[in-house]
């Protein structure tokens, strides 16, 4: 009942303002608000909370011979994910940065234990968005030319942008573990982690485990954390349905599912601070101060993934959002700031989703979180295929959103007669973060 009551609160006529909660998380994020409902410890589908399995020979990672480190060459792309980066280091993936469907179910399947209900979502997303539908290839940093099928023509007709940089607000969006924000004033590459981001975390973690250690509780909070700080700092923070809820929240749940480590002892994994710092590609200066090192993403020797008896999938990844919603709903909103720090106007999920969504309480059901966001990512796709195709091409690719692109996002969750949502450009107007462009000098922003 409290957790409805203060949420009604929060979506009063779909317009939330909270300067004053922002103001002072900003100042200090050691005194941010509790949690709604506690997240839970476990997060996901249910059954992981009793998984209590490890198996040394089935979940060490070989980071050796083919699969050693080694750091990323001249124009292999690295970008904003640490799972991509240390997979593509290690040989996972293509080491060159350059992603397919194929190379990343494998690889992240072997490195990670990633579910193929997953791996399926985002590879298939991230190249309808971010790279080249009619290959399926796609960059795990900014443009490459090596992503489209159509050669020189490709070029002509748009940028494809890969996942970070111009990628913004797809498959990448604001209030990231430790990057920036796109359109920030300072501190805005979204591709580089920021050492500020990372102290944060890091605080918190010494402030909420006796251990220090990483948890999901923590990294849960840390994100409506981030989020808040975007709110009190980026005149031009925007938070759409997929990159803004979905997304970003499901990257701060890889953070731990897919890279903590796991034993005999913590069959469900652990993540002490420097195993975090090795799989960010952070280290400390001889002031105890920390340091990113661009690319430098890692698998450490005698790591143990998480159990492939007890894999990470697309039901989690909506089911851990919805407790994320419940737990934190303003970090849920759908919005953003209208061009001044503090002014954080939220979106009528009614109006969007056509009556299915209404509001950030009907998002803390994991079946109809992810039908909203299958929703959302369908609407915006025509207007997202048309600023890099057209022609037959074009034709070709918009007929793939039902033979490739809805049977994926059905991993979400199947929701039969979902009416159609509105396109973000339909209702985007009044927020400045939204009108990133998409195209632009390929090296601004990067780190």
């Amino acid at each position: 009942m409290v957790a409805k009551l203060l949420t009604s609160a929060l979506l009063l006529n779909g317009v939330v303002a909270f300067p004053s909660i922002a103001e002072h998380v900003a100042k200090n994020r050691r005194q941010a608000l509790p949690a709604v409902v506690p997240f839970p410890e476990y997060p996901g589908t249910p059954d992981h909370a009793f998984f209590n399995g490890f198996d040394a020979s089935s979940q060490l990672v070989d980071v050796s011979g083919d699969h050693e480190y080694r750091a990323p060459g001249k124009g292999d792309i690295r970008g904003p994910c640490a799972g991509l980066n240390s997979a593509a280091n290690h040989g996972y993936i293509s080491r060159d940065g350059i992603a397919n469907a194929a190379d990343i179910t494998k690889g992240l399947w072997e490195a990670f234990s990633l579910d193929i209900t997953a791996t399926s979502v985002l590879t298939t997303v991230t190249s309808f968005f971010n790279g080249d539908p009619l290959s399926g290839r796609w960059s795990i940093g900014p443009h490459s030319d090596k992503t489209n099928s159509l050669g020189a023509l490709g070029n002509i007709l748009g940028n494809e942008t890969g996942i970070c940089a111009y990628g913004h607000l797809r498959s990448e969006g604001d209030a990231s573990i430790t990057r920036g924000d796109w359109l920030a004033p300072e501190m805005n590459s979204n591709c580089r982690s920021y050492p500020e981001f990372m102290q944060q975390l890091f605080d918190l973690a010494d402030q909420r485990d006796p251990n220090g250690w990483i948890t999901p509780r923590i990294l849960a909070e840390h994100a409506d954390n981030r989020k808040k700080h975007s709110i009190a700092t980026n005149p031009n923070y925007f938070s759409p349905p997929y990159a803004g809820v979905a997304f970003t929240f499901g990257a701060h749940m890889f953070a731990f599912e897919l890279l903590a480590n796991h034993s005999a002892e913590y069959p469900r994994g652990f993540m002490p601070q420097e195993l975090f710092m090795t799989s960010f590609g952070y280290t400390r200066d001889s002031a105890g101060k920390l340091q990113f090192n661009h690319g430098t993403e890692r698998i450490p020797e005698n790591w143990y993934k998480r159990s492939p008896q007890d894999p990470w999938g697309a039901k989690d990844i909506a089911a851990s959002t919805a407790q994320q919603c419940a737990s934190y709903p303003s970090s849920c909103l759908v919005g953003g700031n209208t061009g001044e720090v503090n002014s954080f106007s939220g979106v009528n999920l009614g109006d969007i989703s056509g009556g299915f969504v209404n509001s950030v309480e009907d998002l803390q059901d994991p079946q109809r979180l992810g039908c909203f966001i299958s929703q959302m990512v369908i609407a915006d796709t025509p207007s997202s295929l048309s600023n890099v195709l057209e022609g037959t091409a074009l034709v070709t690719a918009l007929g793939m959103i039902d033979s490739s692109l809805k049977p994926a996002l059905a991993n979400l969750g199947s929701c039969p007669n979902v009416p159609p949502g509105r396109a973000q450009h339909e209702y985007d107007g009044k927020f400045p973060g939204a009108q990133a462009p998409v195209s632009g000098p390929r090296g601004s922003g990067d780190p």
